[in-house]
């Protein structure tokens, strides 16, 4: 299945490549993100340095066995965006994201986009799913989060993104996710 992951600011990625069959029936048809764990990540790091290793091809299997349990054992990552293929819109979704904090007017994206506002509209419904509006909270989303768990505070994290109040920020977040920014970043795994 094509797809695609950006990151943003400084990451670090590893890649596994396993077979459908070897994760229990909840994995996806779909690509999906995870929050790793602490636990997983020490294991990924050990499967990856250690497959060089041919003297312990049992302890290797033990240890991608306990990997794969912790793996089908991690919630999905709600936190995806759905990214758009006409180009169009997807400089305006490029503008947005650069700055998701900034007033984004639809007139302005598409003058931008190199489209009508109709046109940009219907596009946004088409292959998003929903309008640009909502599609920029969803990229504050993903802006703030990253802030949140960082350390910064609510209110920081909604003053960088153009809220005005931090309660402002917080009813946004909690109706696209359904839970508050706090109770979120507290119940990420550690």
């Amino acid at each position: 299945m094509v797809h695609e992951m950006r990151g943003r600011g400084v990451v670090s990625l590893r890649t596994l490549y396993i077979a459908p069959d070897s994760i229990c029936s909840r994995s996806s048809q779909f690509p999906a993100g995870y929050a790793v764990t602490p636990l997983l990540r020490e294991l990924i790091l050990r499967a990856i340095r250690d497959q060089e290793r041919d003297d312990a091809i049992e302890r290797r299997a033990r240890l991608l066995a306990v990997l794969l349990d912790e793996l089908t054992d991690l919630p999905d990552d709600e936190l995806s965006l759905t990214m758009p293929s006409d180009i169009r819109l997807a400089r305006a979704c490029q503008t947005i994201l650069a700055n998701p904090g900034s007033e984004h007017r639809i007139a302005d994206l598409a003058v931008l986009a190199g489209a009508s506002v109709r046109t940009l509209v219907r596009l946004a419904r088409e292959e998003l799913g929903c309008t640009l509006s909502v599609w920029r909270q969803q990229a504050c989303i993903l802006a703030a989060v990253p802030m949140l768990i960082a350390g910064e505070t609510v209110m920081q994290t909604a003053q960088a993104l153009g809220y005005e109040t931090p309660s402002a920020f917080a009813a946004m977040f909690r109706r696209l996710l359904g839970t508050n920014p706090r109770d979120y970043v507290a119940k990420r795994p550690k």
